[in-house]
């Protein structure tokens, strides 16, 4: 497929087997059979006590391991210890940090838009997010969050917040 940048909106409606107008019902059809669903598909995470021992299992945390069992040996057990006491703590906070990081990723995935304007057959027509497929056409106004990666073909004083 060329990349879609590229090209005139022409070009790249054609690129995407669609029309101005929108697919017709058996494109679209056609289409959801040959992609599928538009989702993400969720990996099932770590389960936490392998997250919490990646974290006691860095480079760093292993050097401070080693250099907890030297200070045993060493005969300075209470260095030893500290080291090693150290050693947990920070990895309990990478632990809830890398925890609380996969939250939020959660939650933003539950912000995703579940509806979206679409022209398809001539009509406008709001459907689920998940229903999009490729060569299907946008309809995007002020507020709205963009369900799915899109070429625009049309837009007037057009401005654009990332950070959501």
């Amino acid at each position: 497929m060329a990349v879609i940048h590229t090209l005139t909106s022409n070009e790249a409606v054609s690129v995407l087997n669609s029309r101005t107008g929108g697919l017709t019902a058996q494109e679209v059809l056609s289409a959801r059979e040959k992609y599928g669903k538009n989702i993400i598909e969720e990996k099932k995470g770590k389960h936490p006590i392998f997250i919490f021992l990646a974290t006691m299992t860095t480079m760093m945390a292993i050097l401070l391991w080693v250099g907890g069992i030297i200070a045993i040996i060493a005969q300075m057990p209470e260095l030893g210890i500290a080291i090693m006491l150290v050693n947990i703590i920070n990895g309990a906070f990478s632990f809830w940090q890398e925890f609380r990081a996969g939250k939020a990723t959660d939650a933003l995935k539950k912000m995703l838009p579940a509806f979206v304007r679409v022209i398809r057959e001539g009509k406008e027509l709001k459907i689920l997010a998940e229903e999009l497929v490729p060569g299907d056409i946008m309809v995007i106004a002020e507020g709205d969050k963009i369900s799915a990666d899109a070429r625009l073909l049309f837009c007037s004083d057009l401005q654009v917040n990332q950070s959501t």
